[in-house]
């Protein structure tokens, strides 16, 4: 037994939610337990919870989490600021104790970073995103640790197939929190699902006892028999007050048309009977099955898009190393892959600057690194409306309400939401400013399993040009036309993605 974790609650103070409901669960070695939620839910919260405590100031925590490890390890969904100025030598080699450096080695090779690299003086701020994860992965990995708590291990990394693999076969217990539903469906045995239910008010918090794609059929399953068993219990229902109304207003017809004193106390009898049977249809109506509670889903949608002509290209053959004969046309969506550390982010960025100076072309662009777009101090209604037009604040405050931020986050600063929240802000931003053309940096990547879907088809039905890279397989079939490949001789189109 590595963790018990007995009637776990979290409370967010600042925001007066509650996070996590009366969480019981215990975590063997060898588990694989996924933690999945809509952005904002508290996954990352309680992962660094069931690590260690204490919570920080604005959470309080209810019930109690009996750690039995001795060696955990921590990977942080981004790089901590405290170590991105290290090299990477000062990061491999300042403990050598720590470290098993044949794994090192080992998992340097089977990630596909070169190891001549791990001793070099290359800050780690100045490596890619799927770099830094790497580099954090094998060192964590390399290791001492009977756990592993991981936070989103699967963005921007290429090498998804070989985590997947470790992930499952691995000998220790893993806690982490995911978004890739491939991901989920190959590793996790075990499933946390945080809920947040009417407008974040209520919190839900289910525990499955097995993988995720069984869990994903049960809960649909289990969703579409208390939704048919309501309504037949309120048809039911229904018809047995149809008639209590109809016996109700025969009594008390009589009632005011009976002179005769005997019989009227008959029938003031009557009716006292017939008062209360619906006293007790009343207590009956509080007692059927409800019809269950599901998160809202996001509404979002890009309207009053004025996609360019279908021919126009957009980008031509040698342009930003595309292949001979091939084109990029204004509503065309192409998909971008490639080795970490290839440059995919870095063209991506360039595209955008040249798509900036045409007068023609109304580019949206969301990086990696959101930090890029979003300043942390501002909050999300400044970052949407910096005129401070009333206007345009409702609109903006209607459009976060139906991402499901509430009325505390929308003040909040943006330093303050979660990753996936962020995400949001930028989606929505690009569809406040109606743009005709995407350039789309791992865009699905802090979205939830829950989320994924209406993403995807958001994109899929958008009417202007994509540019994306993406490591998500989903994202990949799903939207993209074309997907190509870049190499260090350029981009090489793939046939099967």
């Amino acid at each position: 037994m590595l963790l018990t974790i007995q009637h776990l609650s979290i409370h967010h103070q600042k925001d007066l939610r509650t996070l996590v409901q009366d969480l019981s669960l215990r975590i063997h070695t060898g588990d694989k337990v996924a933690i999945i939620g809509e952005e904002g839910n508290g996954k990352s919260s309680l992962l660094q919870l069931l690590l260690q405590e204490p919570a920080p100031d604005h959470l309080l925590v209810e019930g109690t989490i009996q750690r039995h490890f001795s060696a955990p390890v921590y990977l942080p969904q981004t790089l901590p600021k405290a170590l991105a100025e290290l090299s990477l030598n000062d990061y491999f080699f300042v403990d050598p104790d720590e470290l098993d450096y044949d794994l090192v080695y080992r998992y340097a090779d089977q990630l596909g970073f070169d190891s001549q690299r791990l001793s070099s003086l290359q800050s780690l701020d100045s490596l890619s995103g799927g770099e830094t994860l790497k580099i954090q992965l094998i060192r964590a990995l390399a290791g001492p640790a009977d756990i592993f708590f991981l936070d989103e291990p699967s963005n921007d990394l290429d090498s998804l197939l070989w985590l997947e693999h470790f992930v499952a076969t691995c000998p220790q217990a893993v806690v982490f929190v995911s978004h890739d539903e491939d991901f989920l469906n190959h590793t996790a045995t075990k499933i946390i699902h945080l809920e947040s239910l009417k407008r974040k008010q209520v919190a839900k918090t289910q525990v499955w006892q097995g993988n995720y794609p069984a869990y994903k059929e049960d809960r649909k399953q289990r969703y579409q028999k208390q939704k048919q068993q309501a309504q037949n219990e309120r048809k039911e229902f229904e018809k047995t007050m149809d008639k209590h109304r109809r016996q109700k207003a025969q009594v008390r017809h009589s009632l005011i048309n009976t002179h005769d004193a005997t019989a009227g106390r008959l029938v003031a009898k009557k009716m006292k009977q017939v008062l209360g049977r619906e006293r007790r249809f009343e207590q009956q109506r509080k007692e059927l099955t409800q019809a269950p509670l599901d998160e809202e889903a996001i509404q979002l949608f890009f309207s009053n898009i004025q996609p360019l002509p279908a021919k126009k290209s957009l980008l031509k053959r040698g342009e930003f190393t595309l292949p001979t004969e091939e084109h990029l046309h204004a509503q065309d969506k192409i998909g971008i892959i490639g080795a970490n550390g290839i440059g995919k982010s870095t063209l991506l960025k360039r595209i955008y600057q040249e798509m900036l100076i045409k007068t023609d072309i109304r580019p949206g662009y969301m990086p990696q690194q959101y930090q890029e777009m979003l300043p942390d101090l501002e909050t999300p209604l400044q970052f949407l409306c910096p005129s401070g037009d009333q206007l345009q604040e409702q609109k903006a405050l209607t459009h976060l309400a139906q991402l499901q931020f509430t009325r505390q986050e929308v003040h909040h600063a943006i330093s303050d939401l979660s990753g996936g929240q962020q995400a949001k802000l930028l989606l929505l931003k690009l569809v406040l400013d109606q743009a005709n053309l995407l350039l789309l940096d791992e865009p699905s990547r802090n979205f939830s399993p829950t989320s994924q879907p209406q993403i995807r088809q958001l994109f899929q039905q958008y009417p202007g040009a994509i540019i994306a890279v993406s490591h998500d397989r989903h994202f990949l079939r799903q939207v993209c036309d074309r997907v190509y490949r870049l190499t260090e001789a350029g981009l090489v189109p793939v046939d099967n993605f």
